[in-house]
């Protein structure tokens, strides 16, 4: 295809779109087509420059990929190891995400309850799950808790639905 290009590692249109852009004009342009308003040739073509995994997880997450919210906190002993031998975990976060096809998105440490968060996206919760449960196998922390983050859209979508369930409270 003539004006195509690599965005980011993925397929791209060649004019400067990201990834992400990139996922939202598929969209819009796929929602134009259904609307009889878009160009086929045009989509056909993204369609095809696109990666295959890619092209399946837009159409199953409507180009998104969930977010996860994960709190963490190290143990005495890799506090220790860390005052001994500084290095900057968020490239190890960074490896283990990107294993699953995931991204990191952020990497903070904080005073309170816990040391650390994460914010993280993954193709599905099994690629999450399987990312915290090597992470929580290492020994390394005390305690980690991750989050399944919902959009406002789906929020509202299952506010919505929860019309249809038929909720009977115990005892009654």
């Amino acid at each position: 295809m003539t004006g195509a290009g690599t965005v980011m590692g993925r397929q791209g249109t060649g004019d400067g779109r990201s990834a992400s852009g990139l996922s939202r004009w598929m969209i819009d342009e796929a929602g134009d087509f259904r609307n009889g308003i878009g160009d086929a040739r045009r989509l056909r073509a993204v369609l095809e420059d696109l990666d295959p995994v890619e092209a399946v997880r837009m159409c199953q997450t409507g180009g998104t990929m969930p977010l996860y919210l994960s709190r963490f906190s190290y143990t005495p002993e890799t506090w220790a190891k860390l005052m001994a031998n500084p290095e900057d975990r968020r490239l190890a976060a960074q490896s283990y995400i990107e294993s699953v096809g995931g991204k990191l998105h952020g990497f903070w440490y904080a005073f309170g309850t816990h040391d650390g968060y994460t914010l993280w996206e993954a193709p599905d919760n099994v690629s999450m799950a399987a990312v915290v449960l090597k992470i929580g196998g290492g020994g390394a922390l005390s305690s980690l808790e991750t989050t399944v983050l919902m959009t406002v859209d789906d929020t509202l979508e299952a506010l919505r639905k929860s019309a249809q369930v038929k909720y009977r409270a115990p005892g009654t």
